[in-house]
């Protein structure tokens, strides 16, 4: 009945799925059914493993060391676990007389690309290679260059997907309870996990948090200097970046290949990042508040300078940086989206062409247009794309402070941001740390 069961299944799947292939197979009077996703499996290079594999079974030598399957036995296997392994990629040998089966693990499509060069993180002194979407490539890499059997891996599934996730922590540095807590919240989470804004609401963090409380990185260099921190480092399968929790303050300005460089040009480079995160945090409400609320805190040179340069500016100077800061946001998102072969272009038109005729206009002043190029070009040099966004909104709220309340406004705006900064925690980590973390090189 069982036999039965399961071939009717496959039928019924096959109906559903047009890429499911099962072939047929006589050795010594037996038949066996070769059952796989053609989509997953290549079937002519994996019918040599499959020969193997029967011939063993019927002639009971030793097993050959060149088969790869996750069990060497036949088993009467479960029906749902027999799908479960097909949705996996792997393949089934199904033996019709005894009515039993063997989940092999086949020779895969090639469905992943291959190692490449970083996209979206510039790497000038250290290693060029970088993730791919295919989890396993992903931590042989790592493994690649952390040749320790101090490196342990965990796994775990989710969702009506399967989506699996693998954990990288190093032994005696990572907090084995945070990984413990972590593997159980997505495990135990409810709804299914398609995004990494999924991930954060799994772990119990707010989705409207301006923080990022998950970091990534697609440099695996970057990955393992993460986990010598005692930082956690999973991925997620179809995501060509490793995902790392927890977040640190730090790492706004702080890039691990940085240790590549002499002690005096890191510490340089660090204290030019935190320059330009001021700027870009600070300058645009600065603005606001001197031409708004307080210019008498300006000098007459400089304050009628200003003047003359709004003179025929036709509304106030809060109103006049929104609509700069909103249009610098749209060229931004503009070049991202973009094809790489026009996105050069949007970024010239808009910088140069139409910041020119906006002054021409007299629609904003010129001052105005120096503020908005520093602050995008300080917003740019933090570390990760995550932490640009959040700097990019952080200014919102300075401006506003800042049109309200003048000098004052910009400090209780900057007070504001720093208590929400400081309250911030990740699995009882607090965001502001100041203790060093794990195996720290001599230039950090």
């Amino acid at each position: 009945m069982r036999a039965m069961d399961f071939m009717n299944e496959i039928e019924n799947l096959k109906q559903k799925n047009k890429d499911l292939q099962m072939k047929s197979i006589m050795i010594n009077d037996t038949a066996y059914d070769v059952i796989g996703f053609e989509s997953l499996v290549d079937f002519s290079a994996t019918w040599e493993i499959v020969e193997a594999l029967i011939g063993n079974k019927e002639n009971k030598p030793q097993e050959s060391k060149s088969v790869q399957s996750t069990n060497t036995t036949w088993s009467k296997a479960e029906i749902n676990k027999q799908m479960q392994a097909l949705y996996e990629g792997k393949l089934i040998i199904w033996n019709r007389a005894e009515e039993a089966s063997l989940i092999v693990d086949p020779v895969s499509q090639p469905l992943y690309r291959s190692i490449e060069v970083p996209v979206n993180e510039s790497v000038i002194y250290g290693a060029k290679d970088a993730f791919t979407e295919n989890s396993q490539q992903n931590i042989g890499l790592l493994r690649s260059k952390y040749q320790s059997k101090d490196v342990e891996v965990l796994t775990t599934q989710h969702g009506k997907r399967n989506r699996r996730f693998s954990f990288l922590i190093l032994k005696g540095t990572t907090d084995q309870q945070m990984v413990e807590m972590i593997k159980k919240k997505i495990e135990d989470y409810p709804n299914e996990i398609k995004q990494v804004k999924d991930i954060h609401v799994a772990f119990g963090f707010s989705k409207f948090s301006l923080i990022t409380r998950v970091s990534s990185t697609e440099l695996p260099e970057n990955a393992m200097e993460y986990i010598e921190q005692g930082k956690i480092v999973f991925f997620m399968d179809g995501y060509p970046f490793a995902l790392v929790l927890f977040n640190t303050v730090f790492d706004v300005f702080k890039q691990p290949s940085d240790s590549n460089y002499l002690s005096v040009f890191v510490y340089s480079l660090y204290m030019l990042r935190i320059v330009g995160i001021m700027i870009a945090v600070l300058l645009p409400g600065l603005y606001v508040a001197l031409i708004t609320i307080n210019p008498e805190m300006l000098k007459v040179q400089l304050a009628l300078s200003i003047t003359e340069s709004r003179q025929f500016v036709p509304y106030p100077a809060f109103v006049e940086i929104i609509i700069m800061l909103l249009l610098i946001e749209l060229i931004t998102e503009a070049a991202v989206r973009l094809p790489i072969s026009i996105s050069n272009t949007i970024g010239v038109v808009g910088g140069i062409i139409l910041g020119q005729a906006i002054v021409e206009a007299s629609l904003v002043s010129g001052v105005l247009i120096i503020i908005i190029a520093a602050t995008t070009i300080a917003n740019g040099i933090v570390i990760n794309f995550e932490n640009g966004i959040t700097l990019r909104l952080m200014k919102y709220i300075i401006v506003i402070f800042s049109a309200l309340f003048g000098i004052l406004g910009h400090v209780i705006g900057l007070l504001v941001l720093c208590s929400y900064i400081a309250r911030i925690t990740s699995f009882g980590v607090p965001y502001v740390r100041w203790k060093k973390e794990g195996i720290q090189s001599e230039n950090q």
